[in-house]
């Protein structure tokens, strides 16, 4: 039986990591943990600690398991293949199970390889080996609750797992950059100068940092079984209940898609050539139908919503309309991730469609990225619009949103042939590759476009005849870019 066992263990976990174990993300998550746990060590003392690694943590595993390594949970990729072979269920129940658990011990490192390193001198030895197990057994929990609830909606998870992660996103990139705060708040929770109890009542991590270290007065409290009760509870679930049925075919047509119809049909009649028009209809309609792919990317619309979740302190005026001109001009940190899954697929072999159309992989690529301009970044300008005139006015939502909106299109022309690995819709979601070498770049640019956004509030689009005439260049720049990039394209 443990031959067995073994044996389908290493198989799923070949079939895992075909293509290597993700060391520099780990290693860009450990890095990242580290740099946070050094700045807490200093500022909250040994249950402060234990919470936010295990907070850190928890954001962390949420990410992967509601993202890359959703699949794992949501359903069986391996379901046929086992079930063909001379094991029983129990055997590859358990086999799943020990794959499940190499993952999430492997994501709990990230952060509890720093938490051990850098905890407060009063946690001891033994204190941090606990720190490090109950960071492992919350994974094991969260991952378990993620399972059920894939299992008990069924293919209706799908829409509630894209809201869970659009808000774990925000959240967890909003609280990153106002970690400073959070730690002083925790520190004066330890103090006892602020009572935490209400807002901390519905927060797992606060309970399991009790069982680690005193909680002050107020605090939530936890037995030191907890850990325990979560991981063989936890356990037992994830090698009890059956992954979520694949799902079925849907309609077509979307609630968003008949929304957008009047853009998609403006775009197709005046802006979309004759050659793009095959790639700008497969993308447009077949992408956003994909649930790998909607599941990896929709979510990460928190990211530019957090800078300003980040920065707001409920006051108004220039500061206000500072923050919301930096999240106009800045939905670029969004877009290498969109970029990056546009070829996956759950139907690879139909990729012949691209691969026999006699037209260039120029006019491709052009009708990919004006489906993109379309189907993602008109929605997302229309919510980022809707919140500029909610928070300061229409007059300045119509002086900078449209001159957001092209100076996006243009980083997205320009990232396309650096980040796209394939033709669209080509490739499986699994094998999807996700290079790291354009980060600094991407950096460069964000900072760029914040100056943009600086520069557009108070000079370019500052009266609206300046608005007009930046949105005039700005859209002459995309014309003279868009024959440019005609000239010629191949992919990487």
């Amino acid at each position: 039986m443990a031959r067995r066992i073994y044996a389908l263990f290493r198989a799923r976990l070949g079939a895992q990591f075909s293509g290597g174990v993700p060391w520099a993300a780990l290693l860009a998550q450990g890095s990242f943990a580290g740099v946070l746990c050094l700045l807490a060590r200093d500022l909250v003392g040994p249950w402060g600690f234990s919470l936010f690694a295990l907070s850190l943590s928890a954001g962390l595993v949420l990410l992967g398991l509601l993202g890359e390594f959703g699949g794992v949970l949501r359903h069986d990729p391996a379901g046929d293949w086992s079930g063909a072979l001379p094991a029983s269920e129990l055997e590859r129940r358990l086999a799943r199970f020990a794959l499940i658990a190499v993952l999430l011990v492997g994501l709990s490192l990230a952060v509890g390889v720093p938490a051990i390193l850098f905890a407060p001198a009063e946690l001891g030895a033994g204190a941090r080996v606990a720190l490090f197990a109950a960071i492992v057994a919350q994974s094991i929990g969260l991952a378990a609750a993620l399972l059920a609830a894939a299992a008990l909606l069924g293919e209706r998870a799908e829409g509630l797992l894209v809201l869970m992660q659009t808000a774990i996103v925000a959240v967890a990139a909003a609280a990153t950059f106002a970690s400073l705060r959070l730690l002083g708040w925790l520190h004066h929770v330890e103090l006892g100068e602020v009572d935490a109890g209400g807002a901390l009542a519905y927060w797992l991590p606060a309970y399991v940092a009790a069982a680690i270290a005193d909680a002050p007065a107020g605090a939530p409290g936890a037995s030191s079984w907890l850990p325990i009760a979560l991981a063989l509870g936890g356990a037992l679930c994830i090698a009890v209940v059956p992954p979520a049925p694949e799902p079925r075919g849907r309609s077509s047509v979307t609630p968003l898609a008949r929304l957008l119809s009047p853009a998609r049909a403006l775009a197709a009649r005046f802006w979309v050539r004759d050659d793009e028009r095959a790639s700008f209809h497969l993308v447009s309609d077949a992408l956003p139908l994909e649930r790998d792919f909607v599941l990896r990317t929709y979510p990460m619309v928190g990211l530019p919503l957090a800078f300003f979740l980040a920065g707001a302190k409920g006051g108004a005026g220039e500061s206000r309309e500072g923050l919301l001109a930096i999240l106009l001009f800045t939905p670029a940190i969004y877009l290498p991730i969109l970029l990056a899954h546009l070829p996956a697929t759950s139907s690879p072999r139909a990729r012949w469609l691209l691969e026999a159309a006699p037209v260039d992989p120029t006019a491709i690529a052009g009708g990919a990225i004006k489906a993109m301009a379309v189907r993602f970044l008109v929605p997302l300008y229309l919510v980022l619009g809707g919140l500029a005139v909610a928070l300061a006015g229409p007059g300045f939502a119509l002086r900078l949103a449209p001159a957001g909106f092209v100076v996006t299109l243009l980083v997205l022309r320009a990232l396309y042939p650096h980040v796209v690995r394939d033709l669209p819709l080509s490739v499986p979601a699994d094998e999807v590759e996700v290079r790291h070498d354009w980060m600094g770049a991407l950096a460069t640019v964000a900072a760029l476009l914040v100056v943009v956004a600086v520069l557009a509030q108070y000079v370019f689009a500052s009266t609206p005849l300046r608005a007009v005439a930046f949105l005039a260049v700005l859209a002459l720049i995309e014309w003279r870019t868009a024959r440019a990039y005609r000239a010629g394209f191949e992919y990487p």
